[in-house]
């Protein structure tokens, strides 16, 4: 009983910290590097870019989740493989990668390693690049960040070539 009161309270504090970043404006970020754009959610801080301009990072208002976006070249100029190589790398640092899917414009895979989830969306850009975003959260917010990651998958977006 008192693991559950816990759960709930907890799940409950995500929620009301979540919530209001949906209702909320999000933030467009441009990156001219790349020339790619996403929404960054309401209450995250600014992107604070590297130092090569390839993207940067974001933290939720409570510290507990990171949102990465970044651009990079295509090794050979192939998305599929790209996203494969990048799909064993997470499976290489430890994570179970539960999901994944792969189109021609874009691919999604996401998973868990302890106590946290990642999810990452990546598509091709301008002159063989593509653009990518990383969300990772912890899993007892799972719920309080599914719509967060649905609108920030439908944010990434390519600039004109």
């Amino acid at each position: 009983m008192r693991c559950t009161a816990f759960a709930f309270s907890m799940i409950c504090a995500v929620f009301a910290a979540i919530l209001p970043a949906l209702a909320a404006a999000w933030t467009p970020y441009g990156n001219a590097r790349y020339n790619y754009w996403i929404d960054v959610p309401p209450g995250f801080s600014a992107i604070e870019e590297a130092e090569n301009g390839d993207g940067g990072t974001a933290k939720s208002p409570d510290g507990q989740a990171e949102l990465a976006v970044w651009g990079g070249y295509l090794s050979d100029r192939d998305f599929p493989n790209e996203v494969k190589w990048r799909v064993g790398q997470e499976q290489a640092d430890g994570w179970s990668v539960t999901y994944e899917r792969h189109k021609a414009k874009w691919a999604v895979w996401s998973g868990s390693k302890d106590g946290r989830i990642f999810f990452e969306r990546a598509i091709p850009v301008c002159d063989g690049a593509a653009a990518y975003f990383r969300l990772e959260y912890d899993k007892a917010a799972q719920k309080a960040f599914d719509p967060i990651v649905a609108r920030l998958s439908k944010s990434l977006r390519a600039g004109d070539c």
